[in-house]
């Protein structure tokens, strides 16, 4: 069963690099896509449409039904992580899902509010189009002390649609209420979280409930902070590892879904 990455805002799929060439999931089938707006993926041809949580989630099935995924694991951090969330409506196509940097949220502005920690860092997120101070800037606050500014070009050629139209989504709550979503769905999820996560507030987090969440609650990373898939990565890796076991044992395939596309890199082990 693939594994398919999606990466946070601004960045692309070359972040999970260190993913493609650890020992835990070298027996795994693994799949990271450029989200629209990112990386080699194009711009969207319709912002309004595809630059919110949902209209992510359309494009990332769209690009599984073309490389005939019918089922696989959605891994996402941050944007990706919200991302994923959204697809646990899809459970014809979406067998699990590990989120992390990635709080799921009532929607609107009160919910963002209780889940997220607000800062100049994070009002970045939302700005169009970043100058290289702003690139660095916001690099260094996902990545912490891996940020080397070999993602700077990546935030920096981010659509500068992209930003303005997700926040306007999210602040107009037009998508799922994905708190909501979490606590119903009958999709395995494993939800992760860094202890010192500039962005999300752990305790928040470790309020999540939902009876398929992996090991009962939100799994909290100590002394990591946005990015702990590189802060704690055999740790990471192990834990992904482990949870697509646990989803491949319990689950079958089911029908493809529709079709579209974006920029991806593959690895069959």
């Amino acid at each position: 069963m693939p594994i398919i990455f999606l990466h946070g805002s601004g960045f692309s799929k070359e972040v999970f690099t260190r993913q493609f060439e650890c020992e835990q999931l070298k027996d795994h089938h693994l799949i990271a896509i450029d989200l629209p707006g990112h990386g080699n993926s194009p711009d969207a041809s319709d912002p309004r449409l595809t630059y919110s949580y949902s209209g992510l989630a359309q494009a990332v099935l769209h690009q599984l039904a073309i490389l005939n995924i019918e089922r696989c694991i959605v891994v996402g951090w941050s944007l990706g992580g919200q991302v994923a969330l959204e697809m646990l409506n899809n459970v014809h196509n979406v067998a699990g899902v590990m989120a992390f940097g990635a709080p799921p949220t009532t929607g609107g502005a009160l919910g963002l509010l209780k889940a997220m920690i607000f800062s100049k860092d994070l009002l970045l997120a939302g700005k169009a189009k970043h100058t290289l101070a702003d690139a660095i800037r916001f690099e260094k606050a996902a990545l912490g002390e891996f940020a080397t500014g070999r993602f700077v070009d990546a935030i920096m050629r981010t659509d500068p649609k992209m930003r303005p139209f997700l926040s306007r989504s999210i602040l107009l709550n037009t998508g799922t209420n994905q708190r909501q979503l979490v606590e119903k769905t009958s999709v395995p999820l494993c939800l992760l979280q860094g202890e010192y996560d500039p962005f999300v507030r752990a305790k928040y987090m470790q309020s999540v409930t939902g009876d398929t969440l992996f090991g009962g609650e939100t799994t909290i990373f100590k002394n990591t902070a946005h990015a702990p898939f590189l802060e704690n990565q055999k740790e990471f890796d192990l834990l992904l590892a482990n949870f697509a076991e646990s989803v491949e044992y319990g689950k079958s395939s089911a029908a493809p879904a529709a079709l579209s596309g974006l920029e991806n890199q593959r690895l069959a082990s």
